[in-house]
């Protein structure tokens, strides 16, 4: 009954996130739609199911345990798991440059500061793909982003939170196999932190989504509007929801977006979120293709952390 119930939240908060694709990366806003108003009833029903969601969510936190056959490949796999995440990041830089942006797709490079952005993102993925000095590299990404938060502005730069949160992960984890060369002294620093390495990784990712279905979908909801006109996904009508308009379906997809990343913050359920997400992230590559596949590289490397670790906290190592 616990791996019914949970499985049953998860489908039921997250259907509506199959508009978790990236909006920015396919579609320019529309400025005719009108915001959405707190005083909205949907805002109001969908804030309560939403605290309904959360409470369920921390009771399933406490209820639930990892199953011991589970434990096992964990404790047996971790090291391999988590090396080839750390491979599939330093690949996701390389081909970002190839395709000439920094971290996504919405953040062309252009000009000498530009190539200088590309140069820097190439050689931190360069050292991370190959385990040289990979926490050097995780510190030049830390560096890459501050300076492209000068290119392009903080707030499009917190639409790749998740991005300064791996870098701080791979700093503070560094590679557990398959590496060349790691610096000694590097890893005596940041031994001490060892333990808050996935818990940095998990809350980065949670903060992007809480942004992305903000930013994108609630605060403009012209964005989702022209993203719906072109990629018609309300799948709500078809099965005879009239009512259920392109304008409400993008705050639902907004406000699911957001949840998903409250669980993901507040390490609710992690590995079951997580599968959730894998869900759907799939089927967003499936009806965009090749773009979407490329700017949510990085997020599969993320995934396969989670899943490992779970929240990542010492109390919460053996949960959900």
């Amino acid at each position: 009954m616990r791996k019914i119930l949970s499985i049953t939240m998860a489908l039921g908060i997250f259907v509506p996130i199959i508009t978790e694709a990236h909006v920015k990366w396919f579609a320019s806003a529309v400025d005719t739609v009108r915001p959405y108003a707190l005083t909205d009833i949907p805002v109001l029903i969908s804030i309560c199911i939403g605290l309904c969601m959360i409470l369920a969510g921390v009771s399933l936190e406490r209820i639930l345990e990892v199953p011991k056959w589970y434990q096992n490949f964990i404790e047996k796999y971790a090291p391999n798991i988590l090396s080839v995440a750390s491979i599939g990041f330093g690949l996701s830089y390389i081909i970002f440059s190839y395709m000439g942006f920094v971290f996504a797709p919405n953040l062309p490079a252009t000009g000498e500061v530009g190539t200088l952005l590309l140069t820097l993102q190439t050689i931190a993925g360069l050292m991370i793909l190959l385990g040289f000095f990979e926490r050097i590299g995780g510190l030049l990404l830390v560096v890459l982003f501050i300076l492209a938060s000068r290119v392009y502005g903080f707030a499009e730069m917190m639409d790749t939170f998740e991005m300064l949160g791996f870098a701080v992960y791979a700093m503070i984890i560094g590679r557990p196999k398959w590496r060349i060369v790691e610096s000694v002294t590097f890893s005596r620093l940041m031994h001490v932190f060892h333990r808050f390495g996935v818990s940095v990784l998990r809350v980065g990712t949670g903060i992007n989504l809480i942004i992305l279905g903000f930013s994108e979908k609630i605060l403009v909801p012209g964005l989702t509007q022209a993203f719906l006109e072109e990629y018609p996904w309300n799948f709500m009508k078809n099965i005879g929801f009239d009512w259920y308009t392109d304008y409400w379906f993008a705050y639902s997809a907004g406000f699911a977006e957001m949840l998903f990343g409250i669980f993901i913050l507040l390490g609710l359920v992690t590995r079951t979120t997580i599968i959730a997400l894998a869900v759907f992230l799939i089927s967003t590559l499936m009806l965009l293709g090749p773009m979407e596949l490329i700017g949510h590289l990085p997020h599969f490397s993320i995934a396969a952390v989670l899943l490992v670790f779970g929240p990542g906290s010492a109390m919460h190592m053996k949960k959900n």
